[in-house]
């Protein structure tokens, strides 16, 4: 178990750093528009929380979809995920000194979808800014990180947007359980096996026992995978153990019983893993098994016609090779 106390982020020993050349996009007759403010809640002491609007992005969302939000230590601060623009981003770093005049020190970055991860060059700027993530998440910025803007851009009919490079080689890669010291407040940093992607990193506050999951953990809307359905259903499994006093999803209301979330969730991979087989032994083709497998699930989760052929697909594929 790795730690680090405010004095060695002072000295720079731990300091990371992105650069993202041209993520700033340029805005002719079409532009994001706006947002007015990004409002926050305290959901545990020191524990603050923006709630996104579901997904996907839109002009009409602003593309804020995502539950993002920072820890307040007696030192520094510390973000969780950065949104999916810089506008987002900027407006985090807003609510952060509303809320305190204590510096942010660190970012920690769930994962790789870009309603988590292209708001960071709002923060870029600051001095001996630390950025936390899985180890294998640079892996997947090299890989996806193009299409995103591309995407971004279409979504929002920019006239361009420059190229950009991510530099990843100073990245504090947190693999296993990772504690950083924000000033009388430790938070664990915790690397997980493929589940919702292969590169989930999750937050807990020691102290108020308020467990940040990322997108291990929807509510309403219906969970997306990015990787293994297997692994995912045994992350649950573990999730389900944590019990914490506060949480925060990474989409959704935080209203819910934890015990009663990861249920629901973990019910519906069980459906999806179990049809999935059945498709299999059957010699079901992929095409019929995504109009098929787990439809009786679909009034149960927002956003299920969007999403749910998706998950399909990756668990046939992942599923077709067990033994």
């Amino acid at each position: 178990m790795g730690e680090i106390c405010l004095k060695d982020w002072r000295r720079g020993s731990m300091r990371l750093f992105i650069i993202i050349l041209g993520l700033s996009l340029i805005f002719g007759a079409h532009a994001v528009a706006q947002i007015e403010e990004l409002t926050v809640r305290e959901v545990s002491q020191g524990n603050y929380v923006h709630i996104g609007r579901f997904p996907p992005a839109s002009s009409d969302n602003h593309a804020d979809v995502a539950n993002i939000g920072f820890i307040v230590g007696e030192e520094c601060v510390l973000v969780i995920d950065a949104g999916n623009t810089i506008d987002i981003g900027g407006r985090l770093r807003e609510a952060v000194a509303s809320v305190t005049d204590r510096p942010i020190c660190a970012i920690a970055v769930t994962h790789v979808h870009p309603d988590h991860l292209l708001g960071i060059n709002a923060f870029t700027d600051l001095p001996g800014l630390a950025i936390y993530g899985h180890h294998r998440l640079p892996k997947q910025i090299q890989r996806r990180s193009r299409y995103y803007l591309e995407n971004l851009r279409d979504t929002f009919e920019l006239e361009s947007t420059q190229r950009y490079r991510i530099e990843t080689d100073n990245f504090t890669l947190v693999d296993g359980v990772f504690e950083l010291d924000l000033g009388n407040r430790i938070v664990q940093l915790r690397a997980w096996g493929p589940a919702h992607t292969d590169h989930d990193l999750t937050v807990w506050d020691v102290r108020t026992r308020t467990f940040w999951s990322g997108d291990l953990v929807f509510s309403e809307h219906v969970p997306i995978l990015d990787s293994n359905i297997r692994g995912f259903s045994k992350v649950l499994d573990e999730l389900f153990e944590i019990d914490p006093d506060y949480y925060v999803v990474g989409h959704g209301s935080l209203d819910p019983p934890w015990e009663s979330l990861v249920a629901k969730q973990k019910y519906y991979l069980s459906v999806l893993m179990d049809e999935t087989r059945h498709a299999l032994r059957h010699n079901q083709s992929l095409i019929d098994a995504v109009n098929e497998v787990g439809w009786s699930e679909r009034d149960k989760w927002i956003n299920f016609d969007k999403y749910h052929r998706r998950n399909v697909t990756t668990s046939f594929t992942d599923l077709e090779w067990e033994d």
